[in-house]
């Protein structure tokens, strides 16, 4: 009976530990999920718009990154513990050469 329970504790603390956070399929994925939205936001400014998402998540909507008539405008999904767990761009410029995008180096994701 002692083992059950504290196999049932073990695997309880195990699944509370767990958190999801998307696979980067991006640079700025990459750069940036798992950070802290502070330290986003201190870096770059405030989001210009949050939203209260599922499961205690807020989607913030960021823009900035103003650099000869472009801008930058993203969304990050954070989670309770203000942890980025996705940015997804969602007004952003193409390098015509193939280059990182505009966001990618205004946020410093192009590498």
């Amino acid at each position: 009976m002692n083992s059950r329970i504290a196999i049932l504790a073990g695997l309880t603390l195990a699944l509370a530990g767990c958190t999801t956070v998307t696979v980067a399929s991006n640079p700025l994925q990459a750069r940036w999920n798992g950070k802290t939205a502070g330290s986003f936001f201190a870096a770059y400014g405030p989001p210009i718009s949050d939203i209260a998402g599922p499961g205690g998540t807020t989607l913030y909507k960021w823009r900035g990154g103003f650099s000869k008539g472009r801008s930058c405008t993203v969304e990050l999904t954070v989670n309770e513990a203000y942890k980025i767990d996705n940015i997804r761009a969602i007004g952003d410029r193409v390098d015509p050469k193939g280059g990182p995008t505009h966001c990618e180096k205004a946020l410093d994701a192009a590498k």
